[in-house]
């Protein structure tokens, strides 16, 4: 079995990666996947997302990217979710690598690859370098995007900058998931914006989205899951649909021991969005 490192990331902030990154995890981990979350956002708000902190003293998301050579022994920290762990990130870290070693994470993650299905890296929008170590280790990139002339352009900023990183390390193609987040299509400017994206970037690589619910900001602030918090909101079953696209997307597997369990799937919102 392979594990699938995914990177969630765009150019802009405010497009939603990191609770793209808290509910995915969540849904995974209650699926029966091994889950492990990266916070390489200084802001540290996925570990916020599920009540986890940096420990004082002991290694974080960060460290690899602060000292050459090192790995994340004692980083890892259990969550109150299923199946999910999580590396807090340091939140004093200011965005500037301690060495040139692209390849960092890449190596401070082999270890602990075979205890997890799937690694989820939430990605910080303006560090370029820290992008870098993030994208050369994954199996494939979200990119949350908001629906508006602005989310449009950090996407082909990110897909840019994604393209020639990948040229710059001669890096094995990444698929990329381009996911739209807060959606609500009754407005001309939103449908634009998904037209656009379909005709630059092929309907192949677009998966379903997450609509605008009031119920992903009531759950973060309460430090959890949407799935724990509001299990019924409807953008709790739309994490649950991205979920689906993005196994098949990037063939993530589960761990033979692991029990998939059958999910509800909201049949309005696959009508509604027939792009996906």
């Amino acid at each position: 079995m392979t594990t699938r490192i995914l990177s969630i990331a765009n150019c802009k902030g405010g497009t939603g990666k990191t609770t793209t990154t808290v509910n995915l995890a969540a849904e995974f981990g209650s699926r029966g996947y091994r889950v492990l979350v990266i916070d390489l956002d200084p802001q540290g708000h996925s570990g916020l997302g599920f009540g986890a902190l940096a420990e004082l003293g002991l290694p974080n998301a960060h460290t690899p990217l602060r000292q050459r050579g090192s790995g994340f022994s004692g980083a890892v920290q259990a969550t109150d979710e299923d199946g999910v762990a999580i590396i807090p990130a340091d939140r004093s870290f200011n965005g500037q690598l301690g060495h040139d070693d692209g390849h960092c994470l890449d190596a401070a993650l082999a270890p602990l690859l075979p205890d997890y299905d799937l690694v989820l890296i939430d990605v910080p929008p303006s560090a370029r370098a820290v992008m870098i170590c993030a994208l050369l280790p994954s199996s494939g990139v979200v990119v949350p995007t908001t629906l508006d002339p602005l989310g449009l352009d950090g996407v082909r900023q990110f897909a840019r900058s994604f393209h020639d990183t990948m040229l710059r390390f001669r890096a094995a193609p990444l698929g990329l998931a381009i996911a739209p987040m807060r959606i609500d299509l009754r407005t001309n400017v939103e449908k634009d914006t998904l037209a656009q994206l379909r005709t630059g970037f092929g309907p192949g690589q677009m998966v379903r989205g997450v609509r605008t619910d009031v119920a992903v900001s009531e759950a973060f602030a309460r430090r959890q899951p949407l799935r724990r918090c509001r299990p019924n909101a409807r953008a709790a079953a739309d994490f649950a649909a991205l979920a689906d696209d993005l196994i098949q997307r990037f063939g993530i597997e589960q761990d033979a021991h692991g029990a998939a369990e059958a999910h509800g799937r909201s049949e309005g919102f696959s009508r509604a969005c027939s792009w996906a």
